[in-house]
């Protein structure tokens, strides 16, 4: 008796392709988060600003609202670029929350985090159902 066996995959095929799915994931993941964030942004963030910061943009002549949108210089450099997001290096900051230095214009102040660094879960429903395909297909004979 001669037993058979047959297989539908091919784990050499997917090693070849491994790397690239890995990259589509990342890319497609930087980029839901760098609109996910804007529009984070967008929506408004909580806490609401300070009465102190608010006075600081109306002596500048900036928007009162949203926090995190005053210059635009944050918000506009929110973008994807490769696999990674970017930004500049402040809106890490005013993710997790900081205390300014003792020379700023309003010394030793507790700024509480703005949670705006997201990809959101649609995004991340997508992406995850791209990647299981992308990987079935890549791992079949």
């Amino acid at each position: 008796m001669e037993l058979k066996i047959e297989t539908n995959f091919d784990f050499g095929k997917l090693s070849k392709s491994i790397v690239q799915l890995q990259n589509n994931y990342l890319q497609n993941y930087a980029e839901g988060s760098a609109k996910q964030s804007k529009s984070n942004i967008d929506s408004g963030l909580s806490p609401d600003l300070e009465d102190s910061t608010k006075a600081i943009r109306f002596l500048r002549d900036q928007p009162l609202s949203p926090p995190l949108k005053a210059s635009g210089a944050l918000y506009n450099s929110i973008r994807k670029d490769g696999t990674m997001l970017v930004m500049k290096y402040y809106g890490v900051l005013h993710n997790k929350g900081f205390q300014t230095k003792s020379n700023s214009m309003i010394p030793n102040k507790k700024v509480p985090a703005r949670k705006f660094i997201s990809t959101g879960l649609k995004n991340l429903k997508r992406i995850n159902e791209k990647f299981m395909k992308d990987f079935r297909n890549a791992l079949r004979k």
